[in-house]
């Protein structure tokens, strides 16, 4: 199999996956509009489809299903034509894996709001510190050689 070989699946597995998720938003804006529908029947404001969330998911289940053809590791096309049985099960990976990793960085990012929101940080001031450099009185007298300290080298060391 050649690098473009692989190339070409993983999109492919990525574009099935989007379809998966595609699936998904269909059963999830048929929610929303029951959800509104009954909203405007009581009398409140319905709730708007955010078109940036939207994308973000297609672009969930791209990578759910090219991670899905990726593990799976085998082609959609054999020598009869193309495996059904795989297309339909990227497509599931789409729909299931983009589920899941919503729901795992939804659980994620709600932990850290919540380590956020329960340990506020409280800044005080401290008052100024001065410094005072005193001026150093400069010595000019040369360091005592000290007879024990000092033993001379000779020149012929190694005999």
């Amino acid at each position: 199999m050649s690098i473009t070989d692989i190339i070409y699946t993983v999109i492919a597995g990525g574009l099935l996956g989007a379809i998966g998720q595609g699936i998904r938003i269909a059963v999830g804006l048929k929610k929303l509009s029951d959800s509104n529908a009954q909203q405007v029947a009581a009398g409140s404001t319905p709730e708007k489809m955010d078109a940036g969330r939207l994308w973000v998911s297609i672009f969930i289940g791209f990578v759910a299903g090219a991670i899905g053809m990726i593990i799976k590791g085998t082609s959609l096309k054999t020598a009869d034509g193309y495996q059904t049985e795989a297309i339909v099960t990227i497509i599931a990976i789409g729909y299931a894996g983009a589920d899941f990793i919503e729901g795992f960085f939804q659980t994620y990012l709600n932990k850290v709001k919540a380590v956020v929101t329960a340990a506020p940080v409280t800044i005080t001031a401290t008052p100024p510190v001065t410094v005072s450099v005193e001026q150093a009185t400069p010595v000019n007298e040369e360091p005592e050689l000290v007879a024990d300290e000092y033993t001379p080298q000779h020149n012929n060391a190694l005999g």
